[in-house]
């Protein structure tokens, strides 16, 4: 059974090298083998070096206009393997993360999922104490959510068997939600096929550290309750202008919220 992760990027060279080394070191098991994958970058056209670490290290590399939900198809549509794993650039895999999904997925059940998802904040980053057990709350509520509803934002790296993203035409083309989108649609399957890993991946804290953490926190609430209520995706992208769906890393040294 070959995995395909499919890896998004648009001006990720800070990140890329890591998130493909911590993919590679998740492959290898006790006994020297190493679990089979292929590592797709799809890329958004990046203009800082993103491209030749990609060729440098990935399996494959695709270049396209810089768009999530096209991205994220381009990488699906190129890949081999019967499952796909849809990986944002600031996000680390577990060191069991093909052990878990190899052993679980034998069931043919099973249709696909997503991992829990931890932050994985600057070390040189000073936060007040109420931050932290904010972020605590935080984490411990969306992991709750994740597992109950059985719904994966994109940085919880969703997988999918490829017969089935393939019923389901892929990515519908949306500016943003298309992670949530998808999941409702993988629903339609029966809940009880979908898994949440019981080990969490390690996801970039760097919108926190530009815009504030519980600013983005009531952006994230309002752009999913709006979107769930119908509003259009022009009106959301208008409504929400200032906010970009390319992760953005500030440069402060200590955060109250």
């Amino acid at each position: 059974m070959l995995v395909s992760i499919i890896i998004i990027t648009l001006n990720e060279i800070e990140n890329l090298e890591k998130t493909i080394t911590a993919v590679r070191q998740a492959t290898q098991i006790n006994s020297g083998n190493s679990i089979p994958v292929e590592i797709i970058v799809s890329d958004g056209s990046s203009k800082d070096g993103t491209i030749e670490v990609a060729k440098r290290l990935a399996d494959r590399v695709v270049v396209g206009l810089p768009s999530r939900y096209k991205q994220l198809n381009e990488g699906a549509k190129i890949a081999r393997g019967d499952i796909l794993l849809f990986l944002h650039a600031d996000t680390i895999l577990p060191e069991n993360a093909f052990i878990s999904i190899m052993h679980n997925m034998k069931d043919s059940a099973k249709i696909g999922g997503g991992f829990k998802k931890n932050w994985n904040w600057n070390p040189n980053l000073k936060r007040t104490s109420f931050l932290k057990f904010m972020n605590y709350l935080w984490e411990g509520m969306g992991n709750w959510l994740v597992k109950f509803f059985k719904s994966f934002p994109g940085d919880n790296a969703i997988f999918v068997r490829k017969s089935i993203f393939e019923e389901l035409n892929g990515f519908k083309p949306l500016w943003i939600c298309e992670d949530f989108d998808f999941s409702r649609r993988l629903k339609k399957y029966g809940r009880r096929k979908i898994l949440c890993t019981p080990s969490a991946v390690l996801t970039s804290t760097r919108r926190f550290e530009k815009y504030g953490f519980l600013r983005v926190i009531m952006i994230w609430f309002f752009i999913y309750w709006l979107w769930r209520f119908g509003m259009p995706q022009d009106r959301l992208r208008a409504r929400f202008n200032k906010y970009s769906t390319i992760p953005e890393r500030g440069n402060v040294d200590y955060m109250r919220f």
